[in-house]
């Protein structure tokens, strides 16, 4: 029966690659969408030695080998964009031949102006391995094959924009994704969107307006269906330069299944307040009315950085009370600093959704597969900071992130902190050397009324070398730790792997 699944799940998925493949063949073929295209195919073949392929203790070797063939896809015109990345992952072991697998990733998006100026469509794709639970360990790729679970996600969004003269622009989406798990802990879903958005136009010199509504709804199989309706009304008249009044009013309407709703309530809101620009880098919004109040700053001393904070204590919505959000940049000629705090309800699925905007950036480190996969609504407190030094030949890298989920059905909670510290050094026209240093805690209840809590730690350095125009050879090093897993258990891994690559 699990065989059955397997194919029939590998045969949607490959569908759903089939048709975004075809459509973008269609929009590049058709003239009017005419773009510069560029075709990247390479193949890498790569082996690796582990000493515990299997996150036990003692561990057990192996040699693994990969064959990885790629292909990249870019196209550039003035009404279309599409970028696709493709690897098919193909692993061998050399003493556990059952084990032998393959993985499918992918990362798709294009963007086509079917209408100029007015009509749009846009698709995404993308193939990805996570792991089910990290109380069986935290694999950091697909070599430990144990305990990963592949995740597809194909999404539509046609939308459209309006100008109506000087007067106002709108803009209207609908979205359509579809969220597929291999299995372990997750459900599939289905999310659907609407937004709708009214801003007005330049012809509004001292008074501008918005107004917009959303909907959304998350499908699960086998599990509670959860949604989202918002609509707002935000408008605001300078008196002066440095003075001007605010209003903003909208209802909420939400629907999860959560005990007693956990606090959530549905219903309208309105506040009313004041602007305050006492120079032309800084703006103070101070609201207060029914149901809201508000304050904010935003202050952008230079075109390189910004310091945008807010404040509100609002009674009605997904997560009410008192909640902050903030983010801060900062850009020079060598150093960026980036850092984002956000609260907001979602769940696994929300997260690792294509529409969602922390998407990208956690698929880039650890947290993406630090807790465990569950069908659970949560509370997310998620704290990040993202640090990068520059130079001729070098770059250091610091990103560190805190993150904390309440978990509104079991009322749970689970914790999460870690970063990753690395410098990349190119100390030769074709040598580069990357030295990486990974750390990670998590601790979330267990399901038998227990906490379980997981400490990792790993350090690899790599160096890569240049053969010609089209061939670039690896070497690798790697030491991992962890320790706290389920029924007290802790593993070592000790890893060397050697690779090389061609492009055609």
């Amino acid at each position: 029966m699990l065989m059955v699944f397997h194919r029939i799940n590998d045969s949607y998925m490959w569908l759903c690659a089939r048709f975004f493949v075809v459509a973008l063949l269609v929009l590049i073929s058709t003239p009017v969408f005419t773009a510069q295209v560029s075709f990247k195919p390479s193949l890498e073949i790569r082996e690796t030695y582990t000493d515990n392929v299997t996150f036990s203790d003692p561990g057990k070797e192996d040699f693994i080998t990969e064959v990885n063939p790629s292909l990249g896809l870019q196209a550039d015109g003035n009404r279309l964009n599409a970028s696709v990345g493709y690897t098919l992952q193909n692993i061998f072991y050399a003493k556990g031949s059952r084990r032998d697998t393959r993985f499918h990733n992918l990362a798709a998006d294009a963007t086509a102006e079917l209408i100029k100026d007015f009509s749009f469509l846009n698709l995404k794709a993308s193939d990805s391995q996570r792991v089910i639970s990290p109380s069986g360990g935290l694999p950091l790729d697909n070599l430990n094959a144990a305990n990963r679970t592949d995740v597809s996600a194909r999404s539509i969004k046609p939308y459209f924009k309006k100008r109506f003269g000087g007067k106002a622009e709108g803009s209207a989406s609908y979205s359509y994704e579809t969220l597929t798990y291999g299995g372990g802990g997750a459900s599939d879903a289905k999310i659907e969107a609407v937004t709708v958005e009214l801003d007005s136009g330049p012809s509004f010199r001292r008074m501008s307006w918005s107004l917009s509504y959303s909907q959304n709804t998350t499908k699960r199989e086998g599990t509670s269906d959860y949604s989202r309706e918002s609509s707002a009304l935000q408008a605001s008249y300078q008196i002066n330069k440095k003075l001007g009044v605010l209003f903003r009013a909208g209802d909420e309407r939400n629907d999860l299944a959560t005990p007693q709703n956990q606090g959530f309530r549905n219903g309208s809101y309105y506040a009313s307040g004041i602007s305050i620009t006492p120079h032309s880098t800084l703006r103070v919004d101070l609201l207060s009315g029914n149901r809201l109040d508000t304050a904010s700053i935003s202050w952008a001393p230079t075109r390189r950085s910004a310091l945008d904070v807010s404040w509100r204590d609002q009674k009605v919505g997904l997560n009410p009370g008192k909640v902050w959000q903030g983010a801060l940049r900062v850009i020079n000629r060598r150093a960026t600093w980036r850092a984002s705090y956000l609260e907001d309800t979602t769940s696994v699925q929300g997260v690792q959704s294509l529409g969602s905007s922390s998407q990208g950036a956690q698929s880039a480190n650890l947290s993406s597969s630090a807790l465990p996969l569950s069908d659970e609504l949560f509370l997310r407190k998620r704290a990040q900071m993202d640090f990068g030094y520059k130079t001729a030949k070098s770059l250091i890298s610091v990103a560190l992130y805190n993150e904390r989920r309440e978990l509104l059905v079991s009322n749970d909670n689970q914790q999460l902190r870690g970063g990753t510290v690395s410098w990349r050094w190119r100390f030769t026209a074709r040598t580069t050397m990357l030295l990486r240093f990974r750390g990670l805690k998590s601790e979330y209840p267990d399901g038998a009324g227990g906490r379980v809590g997981a400490n990792l730690r790993s350090t690899d350095i790599n160096f890569s070398r240049k053969m010609g125009r089209s061939a670039e050879g690896s070497v690798m090093v790697r030491s991992t730790s962890q320790d706290g897993l389920a029924g007290g258990r802790s593993y070592d891994e000790k890893r060397l792997s050697v690779g090389v690559k061609w492009g055609f």
